[in-house]
C-alpha cells in the first residue's frame, strides 16, 4: 500500500492521522519539527520514519531528498498553528510565521513531492488537504487564520487538477473540519474545548472518506454538532458574508 506522508503529523489531528494510518496498514512517514519527541516516538514502533521538518525554517524542506525513492501512495497536508488577535494588534514576524507554517512552506514541500511523483515517470497519489471550516465561516479576531485556511482549499481544489493531470489515476480530498479537542492547538485563547470533537474519531472518518474514494476530487465538511459528534457533509460551502453595520448618521 505504500507510505502516508503526513506534514503536520507529531501533534493533534496530525498525529490521530498517523497514527490511524499505521492501523490500516500504511506505513507513515511522520514529518514535523517535533518528530523526536518522546510523546511521539512512545506511541510507534521503533524503525517509525520520521522526517524533521520546520516549517519556519525553509533549509529543512531539503530533508524531503531522503524520502525521494519511497513509494507515497498518500500525502496529507495538515500542519497549521492558531492566533486569535485582531490584525492591526499582529506583529509582521507573527504574520510571517503564520504565513510560513500555513502556507509558504507547506506549498514547497507540495511542489518537491509532486515532483518526486511526476519524475522519471508519472505515478499516481493521494493528496488529503486538511483545511477547516475557518475557510467559509467568519471568525472574530481571526482574520489571518481564516483567510490562510481558505487560501489552502483554494489551492487545494485548483491544483488538483494538475496533480490527476500529471500523475493519471490520482485522487485529492479536501476535508475542513470544525474545531478538535486538541489543547495544544488552541494554546492560551482560553477556548472552551469540552465539548469539541474527538481528534481520533475525526482521523477515523477522514481515512474511511479517503480509502473509500471513487472519484478523482472530493470535499468534505466535518462540522461539529451541539453535543461534539461530528457530521460530514459533502461538497463546497459558500462563504459566509460579513454583516456591515450601518452609520447612525446616515
Amino acid at each position: 500500500m505504500g507510505y502516508s506522508f503526513i506534514l503536520g503529523g507529531t501533534k493533534g489531528l496530525g498525529l490521530s492521522l498517523s497514527l490511524e494510518s499505521q492501523k490500516r496498514g500504511v506505513e507513515p512517514i511522520i514529518a514535523g519539527r517535533s518528530v523526536d519527541n518522546y510523546d511521539v516516538l512512545r506511541l510507534f514502533p521503533p524503525g517509525l520514519k520520521r522526517l524533521a521538518i520546520d516549517l519556519n525554517d525553509p533549509g529543512t524542506i531539503n530533508n524531503l531528498w531522503n524520502i525521494r525513492d519511497l513509494d507515497m501512495s498518500y500525502v496529507f497536508w495538515v500542519a497549521g498553528i492558531f492566533e486569535r488577535r485582531s490584525f492591526v494588534d499582529t506583529k509582521f514576524s507573527e504574520i510571517d510565521r503564520m504565513v510560513n507554517v500555513h502556507l509558504n512552506s507547506p506549498l514547497k514541500v507540495l511542489n518537491r513531492l509532486h515532483e518526486f511523483r511526476f519524475y522519471p515517470k508519472p505515478r499516481p497519489y493521494h493528496l488529503v488537504t486538511i483545511a477547516s471550516t475557518s475557510s467559509f465561516r467568519l471568525r472574530d479576531n481571526e482574520s489571518l487564520y481564516c483567510g490562510l485556511k481558505a487560501a489552502k482549499a483554494a489551492f487545494t481544489r485548483n491544483f488538483a487538477k494538475e496533480v490527476i493531470r500529471d500523475c493519471p489515476g490520482s485522487k485529492v480530498t479536501l476535508v475542513n473540519p470544525g474545531g478538535l479537542k486538541t489543547p495544544n492547538f488552541w494554546g492560551k485563547t482560553k477556548q472552551d474545548i469540552s465539548k469539541f470533537m474527538e481528534p481520533d474519531v475525526v482521523a477515523k472518518l477522514i481515512w474511511d472518506e479517503v480509502q473509500k474514494q471513487d472519484v478523482s476530487f472530493k470535499e468534505i465538511q466535518i462540522l461539529r454538532k451541539d453535543d461534539g459528534n461530528p457530521k460530514l457533509e459533502y461538497g463546497p460551502r459558500l462563504p459566509e458574508t460579513p454583516l456591515l453595520i450601518k452609520n447612525e448618521a446616515s
